[in-house]
């Protein structure tokens, strides 16, 4: 594969991912208020996490036998369900557990800025999994670079404000938890497992786990409105139809240069709260936040591509 296409290839469908789950952020709040879950209702919360993964499992796997058209190549064996629950572990049940409980407490630009930390957090630990993923100056650069356009938009923005432990904390350590997640996708897709398959039953699994968990903890879900449960439908269809190409990059390609798009999550994240609260997004700090944000995305994808010997 040639230096160019390395570069190109992953762009515009990571790109088209981080779009899609900047939508999450508002989206999970318009849910918690269409279905009147308040603030210290976490058996709620850790249901509607449940039903919308488990609900975009098998909107994949949907996908995949329309695609496929042979439901027996979606079935994982048994040697698969070990490897796909750990990632459902990581990448679903414990992310997700983390995230809805903190982000009730976070803003929504607050909780997309945090997201910068599995991007990071990827890049420093790929290297110790895949000879192919160097640890280079320009991907630390990289990084760096995206990281303080994310933390000037959020200063401009008047986003950072009091950390709480069961706000914040819960936010960032739900991203590191999906930064361990890209890892183990990486390694299990990369024994000849599709991402159809790997994505699709892990949502299943780990949605199945925060249902139970969710349901054990008292949580209810209760809306006198069609529109809660349209919302609960697209959060899981986007969240199904992002994982499943989310996982064919990181398949395909070194797990930083994937990895470091996560960077923009934070920049849609605020694009999409702007929308729907009709505030101006258009302002110089966010234009320039992007342009670091692009800058040290272009230095993490631009450099020499090695031979794939990852272990």
């Amino acid at each position: 594969m040639s230096k160019k296409r390395t570069l190109l290839y992953p762009a515009v469908p990571a790109v088209f991912c981080t779009l899609l789950w900047g939508t999450a952020f508002p989206g999970i709040k318009a849910g918690y208020e269409l279905f009147s879950i308040s603030n210290d209702d976490a058996g709620s919360k850790i249901l509607f996490a449940g039903l919308r993964f488990f609900l975009a499992g098998f909107i994949v796997l949907f996908i995949g036998a329309v695609k496929e058209k042979k439901l027996r190549r979606l079935l994982p064996h048994k040697k698969d369900i070990p490897p796909i629950s750990l990632l459902a572990f990581f990448q679903t049940f414990l992310q997700y557990f983390l995230l809805y409980l903190g982000i009730s407490s976070v803003s929504g630009t607050r909780s997309a800025i945090y997201t910068s930390a599995a991007a990071f957090a990827t890049v420093l630990a790929s290297p110790l999994f895949f000879r192919s993923d160097s640890l280079t100056v320009k991907k630390i650069s990289g990084c760096i670079v995206g990281i303080i356009g994310i933390v000037y938009m959020s200063a401009f923005s008047g986003s950072l404000g009091d950390f709480t432990i069961f706000g914040d904390g819960l936010v960032i350590l739900s991203n590191l938890s999906g930064a361990a997640g890209n890892i183990v996708s990486k390694k299990i897709t990369n024994e000849n497992r599709g991402a159809v398959l790997v994505s699709g039953w892990q949502l299943i699994i780990g949605g199945a786990a925060l249902t139970i968990t969710g349901i054990a903890a008292g949580g209810r879900l209760t809306t006198e409105s069609a529109s809660g449960w349209l919302v609960l439908l697209y959060l899981a269809a986007m969240a199904g139809i992002a994982f499943m190409i989310w996982t064919e990059l990181l398949r395909k390609n070194p797990v930083s240069r994937v990895a470091v798009f996560n960077l923009l999550i934070p920049v849609f994240g605020t694009m999409w709260s702007g929308i729907f609260l009709g505030e101006n997004i258009f302002t110089a700090s966010n234009m320039i936040a992007l342009i670091l944000v692009c800058s040290g995305i272009f230095l993490v994808n631009f450099s020499p591509v090695r031979k794939n010997t990852d272990i």
